[in-house]
């Protein structure tokens, strides 16, 4: 899968723009608030109806203007895919698919997607937010299932929420939570096993990356932190449950948790407990990355675990999905740099901004598609 066609009008500072690049490497350089992240979040929100920065869909429509318009085109062998996503400032989107309107749920797995930034640093160095944040924003790009499980225990979580904070002021009866917290226990078991599934993945691909960007000096791991104290390990082959018996399992042991938590929940006014407090650690010789690990030693594990993602994208949707990387090589010493380009080397396509174009060496530089960005222009 390769992006071969990009257009953007009334996107970010770019008033239109009409862009062709081929498979390989692709790099844009400028100066900072030239456009050259605009560029790899335009890419992204087509393929997946998201932004990875904007909180707000105003803030991806140029100044001054009511709407924006952006449009992907990708090459899957003979193949052609075309993504266009419009933007209006009131907050409301349009997409489609080869021209016709579909949901948001629909580009699920159609044009994957990898992006790193710099500020991936938080997924090692900050609060369990931010990396069940990256888990269920991953994972929901890639797996249907996922986003659909994912969404109902949202909305059950959110009506037992509702529930708890009326109880807490002292109105009805604590048994009306009963067939909330058998719905959330459902839902919430079927996150944690894709979750568990989805890490199993990641940990082996992230620690194969971390190889190729460090030597593979220090053991690279990444594991599944959830918040009951339950087992996400099936038994021994001979006693191998199903995957539905094991689902059923977590979901008996995540209802019977969440009753035994009403009165802390009520004292809270909030569900304290399940798959919405989960965590994954990010491991070096088994200790964590985020305590230990030297800024540099961070900066590779979160570039180690967006690669990882690379691979397991494309196990889940038989797709090569293209690397976005945004000033990827700033404050990346001479190693971690020839780790970066040997692992887009893999890649059927990878784009990479940076300030200075000395900064990707000669012979990768040799094969590339460089462009300068000015001002929202490609100079």
């Amino acid at each position: 899968m390769s992006l071969h066609q990009l257009f953007l009008h009334d996107f970010r500072n770019y008033e239109t723009l009409r862009l062709e690049i081929g498979p390989g490497l692709v790099v844009f350089h400028g100066p900072n608030g030239a456009g050259k992240t605009n560029l790899l979040e335009a890419v992204h929100l087509s393929s997946t109806g998201e932004s990875p920065r904007a909180r707000e869909v105003i803030e991806l429509v140029r100044l001054g203007q009511t709407h924006a318009f952006v449009c992907s085109q990708y090459a899957a062998g003979a193949a052609e895919l075309k993504l266009e996503l419009g933007l209006a400032g009131t907050g409301q989107r349009q997409i489609k698919v080869n021209g016709v309107v579909r949901r948001r749920a629909d580009l699920i797995g159609l044009a994957p997607v990898v992006y790193f930034s710099t500020d991936d640093i938080v997924v090692i160095k900050g609060e369990p937010s931010g990396r069940r944040r990256l888990l269920d924003t991953e994972l929901s790009n890639l797996s249907r299932l996922y986003y659909s499980h994912l969404l109902r225990y949202r909305r059950t979580l959110d009506q037992r929420n509702r529930l708890l904070k009326d109880l807490r002021g002292g109105r009805g009866r604590t048994d009306v939570l009963a067939p909330w917290d058998r719905a959330a226990a459902r839902y919430g078991a079927r996150v944690m096993v894709e979750r568990q599934e989805f890490l199993v993945g990641l940990n082996v691909a992230s620690a194969d990356a971390h190889r190729r960007l460090t030597g593979g000096a220090q053991q690279f791991a990444v594991e599944y932190r959830p918040s009951l104290s339950l087992s996400c390990e099936q038994e021994p082959e001979q006693n191998r449950k199903t995957a539905e018996e094991f689902v059923e399992q977590l979901a008996h042991a995540l209802e019977e948790a969440l009753h035994d938590h009403r009165g802390a929940d009520l004292g809270a006014g909030m569900t304290t407990i399940g798959p919405h407090r989960d965590d994954f650690g990010v491991l070096l010789d088994s200790r964590p990355v985020r305590a230990y690990g030297s800024q540099g030693q961070q900066r590779a594990a979160a570039l180690a675990v967006r690669l990882g993602l690379a691979t397991v994208a494309e196990r889940l949707t038989g797709e090569r999905p293209v690397l976005l990387l945004d000033d990827v090589l700033s404050e990346l010493d001479e190693r971690y740099r020839a780790g970066v380009f040997a692992a887009c080397e893999t890649a059927e396509q990878a784009i990479i901004t940076c300030c200075d174009p000395a900064d990707v060496p000669a012979k990768a530089r040799a094969r590339s598609a460089v462009f300068e960005v000015r001002d929202g222009r490609i100079v």
